[in-house]
């Protein structure tokens, strides 16, 4: 990337804070030049780089370095070591009420936090009614800040940090906050400013934000980049960050594929015929893992998946259905253990790996399963198929309901596709099985021209 095309770039950033046991200890320190501190690194080598309109998410644990990493960018807080590049005006919503005090009127803390943002008193009048109108809060605007709901403190501080037309924005679970409808209002926002060549950090845990509004993805653990690339595949290895292993950390992270097909970025992803262990160490993680014929497993392996896959009525399985048929998915697990918990179940995913549909045996109000060693449990779920023309992927496995973690998982383990119908809008994700009509009908009085 050339530097001219790139809004941020970081290299080897590094933050170290100085933990003390007690107060005293830093100015005994200062006095006698003898350490009295320990360290914890927050940032750890981070390397980085954003180019002019991209949207980038960032994953990680809670501790991971993520709040971190963006106060360190936004000029909040100073690094420790490392180089740090930003190319134009940036915005950041670190927290929400940033400069907001809570005794001020509504109206009062749009000037405050814009002031605080780098706006002029002038550049603030004329851009308050289109905050006021944006944050839907008209009514409330001159009550107490205090008075509001996090919800419209929300809407109150992105509609003040937006209205800034920044270079770069800079957002830290900010959009986690607030209904449904403002969320769909701010990723439109975020789009619009996406067309203007701004650039946007985002941080949250909700993957299908990720997988939804970036063009690619980073996860950082222990305060550095554990793996950065591809969105859904990010993701992915972030789900099994939380999940995938018995100690907290990652579990079992494998690439498996059809017959016959070539073995893609083997030194990012351990193949399970290979001579690793299978484990995920931290690297970038290559678009061709999700190339059709291949998919990626994890999980603890107390159960193992033998067999799935789509199958028609007749029982014939199938990688193409059409819109409005019936079908089943249907996955075999062989337990090697007894397991109290079985929560197991399948969601299908579009191309970008955000999750449009789900169920498992708890959603479905049946209790956990209670599995024993040496059974075999055969897994259906029968449905109509209600999708639109298009490409999907089915992500399946078996996990324990009590913590999560992962028994056996297969992500994209089913590629299908969903042909017809043709009278409903190409961009349609559903077919919702319409009878359109148009009824016209003569208003009394009123004679045709």
């Amino acid at each position: 990337m050339s530097g001219e095309t790139l809004a941020i770039r970081a290299r080897a950033l590094r933050k170290v804070y100085r933990v003390y046991r007690h107060p005293a200890d830093a100015m005994i320190e200062a006095v006698t030049r003898r350490r009295r501190h320990t360290e914890r690194v927050a940032l750890d080598g981070v390397d980085l780089a954003l180019r002019r309109g991209e949207i980038v998410g960032v994953l990680g644990r809670n501790g991971a370095g993520k709040s971190t990493l963006l106060k360190v960018i936004a000029g909040t807080l100073e690094r420790s070591s490392g180089e740090l590049e930003v190319n134009g005006r940036i915005t950041a919503i670190l927290e929400l009420g940033t400069g907001f005090h809570p005794e001020y009127t509504g109206r009062d803390n749009i000037y405050m936090g814009g002031l605080c943002l780098g706006m002029s008193r002038r550049e603030i009048d004329s851009k308050l009614d289109s905050i006021i109108e944006f944050s839907e809060l008209r009514e409330f605007i001159d009550q107490p800040f205090k008075t509001y709901s996090t919800g419209m403190q929300a809407r109150l501080t992105f509609s003040t940090a937006i209205s800034v037309e920044p270079d770069i924005l800079i957002v830290d679970e900010a959009l986690s906050v607030g209904d449904e409808r403002f969320q769909l209002k701010c990723f439109s926002r975020l789009h619009e400013l996406r067309e203007r060549k701004t650039t946007v950090l985002l941080v949250s845990h909700d993957t299908n934000t990720i997988t939804t509004l970036c063009d690619r993805a980073i996860t950082l653990e222990n305060g550095a980049v554990y793996a950065e690339g591809d969105a859904k595949r990010i993701s992915i290895l972030y789900h099994n960050l939380l999940f995938g292993g018995r100690d907290g950390g990652p579990g079992r992270l494998e690439q498996e594929q059809t017959p016959g097909e070539p073995k893609s970025a083997p030194e990012m992803v351990a193949s399970a015929q290979g001579s690793t262990d299978g484990t995920l160490s931290g690297a970038s993680v290559s678009a061709e893992v999700t190339r059709k014929g291949t998919w990626v497993r994890y999980g603890t392996r107390e159960a193992v998946l033998t067999d799935w896959g789509m199958f028609d009525v007749q029982g014939n399985r199938v990688s193409v259905i059409e819109s409005g048929r019936e079908f089943c998915f249907s996955m075999t697990l062989h337990c090697k253990e007894n397991i109290a918990d079985v929560s197991c179940g399948f969601a299908v995913k579009d191309r970008r790996g955000t999750v449009l549909w789900g169920i498992t045996n708890v959603t479905d109000r049946r209790s956990p399963h209670a599995a024993k060693a040496g059974h075999k449990l055969t897994v259906l779920a029968r449905s109509t198929m209600w999708l639109a023309a298009g490409d999907y992927f089915v992500t399946l496995g078996a996990a324990h309901l009590a913590n999560g973690e992962k028994i056996d998982f297969i992500e994209d383990a089913i590629g299908f596709r969903v042909v017809g119908p043709g009278n409903i809008f190409t961009t349609s994700l559903v077919n919702l099985q319409t009878r359109f009509e148009i009824e016209q009908t003569e208003e009394p009085g009123v004679q045709a021209a």
